[in-house]
């Protein structure tokens, strides 16, 4: 009593939050959640140290967002802003661009790239990433709207009940409330003209574990598209060309984005004699480096 009562959780707000509703389950709840999610860890991956003004999640921002970040000065100001922004001009190169357009909630106007505004891409291609979010964020949101249907679906298999009015369906609906939120319930046969079921002693073909485990594999999918390790999965028939294969293969994405950031921190203090750095996150390096002594004891064992 005196945890919920400090932190809130009894009071009016806190019961409105906490209240466990149909809508929460729905397909559009779990996407934003996991959007919201996977951007947050997307956002964390480098650490940029110097930057003075500009915070760093304003550079992250950008580049997950649109693939590119301009770093320039508003007019009259000396310090450094990051803009969203887009290259126009003609060169000889489709995809490079002489000049680029910024812009911020105050400010619209153009620079000159390498003069006037030095650009960070976010890897070789400036794909953003936020094209990878969206992708794994509908997986896991499909993936778990099924989870959790049949987790509710494995309460009760009588059968799809087929209402024969509205009263009859209205009964229907109040009963399969009562079962998603766990409790007893009855149907009502307001009608009198008899519940019929479809389906009786139906069972679902995916299993609860199962599903869970499509789950994290999703999950684990998403770092390895990023480049980074989720786990270790102990195989006893690996043997290390298959084990430095799969480390190339994460190691190019991560690399190719820390590389691009690396350069852009460079033009940014060849322009501005600034002392700007960027780095991999400590977590990602401890994650990286357990994994491999990880797998340096499965070759030896093998």
């Amino acid at each position: 009593m005196f945890l919920t009562t400090t932190i809130g959780l009894d009071t009016k707000e806190g019961r409105k939050i906490s209240k466990l509703a149909r809508e929460s389950c729905t397909f559009n709840a779990f996407f934003e959640y996991w959007r919201d999610n996977l951007f947050e860890r997307i956002m964390r991956l480098f650490i940029w140290e110097g930057t003075g003004a500009v915070k760093p999640k304003e550079i992250e921002q950008r580049l997950h967002l649109q693939g590119h970040c301009g770093i320039s000065q508003l007019p009259n100001e000396k310090e450094l802003t990051a803009f969203f922004g887009n290259f126009y001009g003609v060169s000889k190169y489709m995809d490079e661009r002489p000049f680029y357009n910024v812009r911020c909630p105050i400010y619209a106007g153009q620079r000159t790239v390498g003069k006037t505004i030095a650009v960070i891409d976010n890897n070789a291609l400036r794909n953003p990433t936020i094209e990878l979010v969206h992708h794994y964020a509908v997986l896991l949101a499909h993936t778990e709207v099924t989870y959790v249907d049949t987790m509710v679906n494995a309460r009760d298999s009588g059968g799809i009940p087929v209402a024969n009015n509205e009263k009859q369906k209205q009964s229907i609906i109040d009963y399969q409330g009562k079962i998603f939120n766990g409790q007893y319930g009855v149907v009502a046969d307001m009608g009198a003209l008899g519940v019929n079921y479809a389906g009786t002693d139906r069972r679902t073909n995916q299993g609860i574990i199962d599903i869970w485990a499509v789950r994290n594999k999703i999950l684990k999918d998403f770092y390895s598209d990023i480049g980074i390790r989720a786990t270790f999965d102990k195989r006893s028939n690996s043997v290390e060309a298959e084990i430095v294969a799969d480390t190339s293969m994460l190691l190019i994405n991560v690399s190719d984005m820390l590389n691009s950031r690396e350069k852009g921190a460079e033009a940014v203090n060849i322009l501005y004699g600034t002392n700007w750095s960027v780095r991999l996150s400590d977590e990602i390096k401890y994650t990286d480096e357990n994994l491999q002594e990880g797998e340096q004891i499965d070759v030896e064992n093998s």
